[in-house]
């Protein structure tokens, strides 16, 4: 298995505020993870967050599923230090420092979920993790990815990149923000939203669904078992 090293990208003071700057849709996909979630598992479900950084995600989840047991992983203790402020008081709410491509904690959960955080692995690391992945589910879970893609053709991925800059020069983003963030793009490894569903497929998962999506972002789910 390879692994994809990353620097430290973000800043975790200023994360959250330009997670909403940077991604279009954003409560739209967010939300539509969370629904997904909300609707297919108990309402004190166990959940996994895989890049789970400062608890955006969570966050939505834990908004339609307050009892929900949440233990958010991320590779960045500066991104969980955040993560701990905002749930501070929630004994349901654990996290882990750790590597997408290490071993996942052990489960079983009825949840997991991840957002805009695979894209950073290698594909054949990204197909691996949706194996075990569904291993670690209980059958008749969920997994739910909100994920930056890659479009299926040059012309269709010039056009997601157009459509992207406009989002960001609409949200106010400053210039110096937006290098920044072309500048982090650089270490993606965005895939095509039909590969990944395939990939899901592949790996054993019964069912899978593309439930939002604005040009290059997406949230899709896989559900393990009927």
């Amino acid at each position: 298995m390879r692994t994809h090293t990353l620097p430290e990208l973000w800043d975790p003071t200023t994360f959250d505020a330009l997670r909403r700057q940077l991604i279009p849709s954003f409560d739209l996909l967010y939300g539509s993870a969370a629904a997904a979630v909300a609707m297919t598992v108990p309402s004190g479900a166990r959940v996994l967050d895989l890049g789970g950084g400062t608890g955006l995600l969570s966050a939505a989840v834990l908004e339609r599923m307050p009892d929900a047991e949440v233990l958010l992983v991320d590779r960045s203790a500066g991104m969980l230090g955040q993560a701990v402020d905002r749930f501070r008081g929630n004994a349901r709410i654990s996290t882990q420092v750790g590597e997408l491509t290490d071993e996942l904690p052990v489960g079983p959960f009825d949840a997991v979920v991840s957002g805009l955080a695979i894209h950073h692995l290698e594909h054949e690391d990204k197909r691996d993790l949706f194996a075990r992945i569904r291993r670690v589910l209980v059958p008749g879970g969920i997994f739910v990815n909100v994920e930056q893609l890659l479009a299926p053709s040059p012309r269709l991925e010039g056009m997601y990149d157009r459509q992207h800059e406009a989002h960001v020069h609409a949200s106010g983003t400053s210039a110096e923000a937006w290098a920044a963030g072309r500048q982090r793009m650089t270490y993606d490894i965005p895939a095509d939203l039909d590969s990944q569903l395939g990939w899901l497929r592949t790996a054993g998962f019964a069912q899978v669904d593309c439930l939002a999506k604005d040009w290059r972002f997406a949230t899709y789910a896989a559900w393990n078992g009927s």
